[in-house]
């Protein structure tokens, strides 16, 4: 094996790593999102987040970290659907919001 495979294994190997902890973060803002509407009596729509946007942002103690914010829909009497959107730095919520909504 030359040192141009080892890289190219190193690279795709790095890329695997980075989709699997990403996929998990994902999930865990998944569950939290569920969580949260049940909390607030409203229904997650599709059983579905997507995310919107990611950057890298500082947290409170100057570390960099991946922002990433998600949008997800809810109902809360089944006829219409609201828009709510989630912030996570790095694994960690960071704000969560619901469009004012019918009770």
């Amino acid at each position: 094996m030359q040192l141009n495979d080892l890289i190219l294994v190193f690279v795709l190997l790095l890329i695997l790593r980075v989709w699997w902890l990403d996929r998990g973060i994902k999930q865990k803002a998944f569950i939290y999102a569920k969580k949260y509407c049940e909390n607030a009596d409203v229904q997650l729509l599709d059983d579905n987040i997507r995310l919107h946007g990611a950057s890298l942002k500082r947290d409170e103690m100057g570390k960099w970290r991946i922002y990433r914010q998600f949008k997800f829909e809810f109902t809360s009497t089944g006829e219409h659907r609201y828009a709510g959107t989630m912030e996570l730095l790095g694994s960690k919520v960071s704000n969560i919001e619901l469009a004012a909504f019918h009770i």
